[in-house]
């Protein structure tokens, strides 16, 4: 079996161009999706370049795999360094592109992409009752743009903010979150939620229970300004 060194002087000039540019690809997005335009090149040449990858990434303890069923290039570290660790309000928006993945792709043949609007991403939202309201625009557009950055998804049209915004939902998706890990992560957003309305529960007693300390009633502190909620 030949080492990276020969596959790699087989190469052309720009082959190995091409090679140094897909390797720092994969450290950076993680996928590479043969569904999305612009990564379509890179994962051919991973393709037909399997074990030339494979050989120069085991060195520094990284594995790549080819997921032909899925149309992707999956690239991870053996010893699970430089993991992206997602925050709450991430892990709820991953869920929910995961389980919206799941119910569109039931609906459509294997050929045609799938799309959601922001408007489903934000109805999926208040249905997980987790949380009483949306996050600020400025927080879902980051989050969404995040995952971008990943090939998990593509604006198709409109503005990262809006509800009337299309998105292109890849089969990365499924990698992220397996079968397995979606029952885990529903159950424990399931237990946040009862967490959380439980302890507004107490917090709104707390308010009501508390007296005013020169004997007039009051009803609590002033009302804090809700969070922007997107027009519906």
């Amino acid at each position: 079996m030949s080492n990276f060194i020969e596959l790699h002087t087989e190469l052309t000039d720009k082959e190995k161009q091409l090679f140094s540019e897909t390797v720092n690809l994969l450290f950076a997005k993680t996928y590479l999706v043969y569904e999305r335009e612009e990564d379509r090149r890179h994962y051919r040449f991973v393709e037909k370049n399997l074990e030339l990858f494979r050989r120069y990434l085991e060195m520094a303890r990284w594995s790549v795999h080819l997921l032909k069923q899925y149309g992707v290039v999956q690239c991870y570290n053996m010893d699970e360094r430089n993991r992206h660790n997602f925050n709450l309000q991430e892990t709820i928006f991953l869920f929910i592109l995961r389980l919206l993945y799941d119910e569109k792709r039931r609906d459509l043949r294997l050929t045609q992409q799938v799309m959601v609007t922001g408007q489903e991403i934000m109805e999926k939202y208040l249905a997980l009752q987790i949380k009483n309201r949306l996050p600020a625009r400025e927080v879902m557009q980051r989050i969404l743009k995040m995952f971008n950055s990943f090939s998990l998804l593509d604006l198709k049209r409109g503005h990262w903010r809006e509800a009337e915004a299309v998105f292109v939902l890849y089969p990365s998706l499924l990698l992220v979150l397996n079968t397995g890990d979606l029952e885990s992560l529903a159950e424990w957003l399931k237990e946040r939620a009862e967490a959380e309305a439980e302890a507004e529960e107490g917090h709104a007693e707390a308010l009501f229970d508390r007296e005013d300390p020169e004997g007039d009633s009051d009803a609590g502190p002033e009302e804090e300004e809700e969070e922007n909620v997107y027009p519906e």
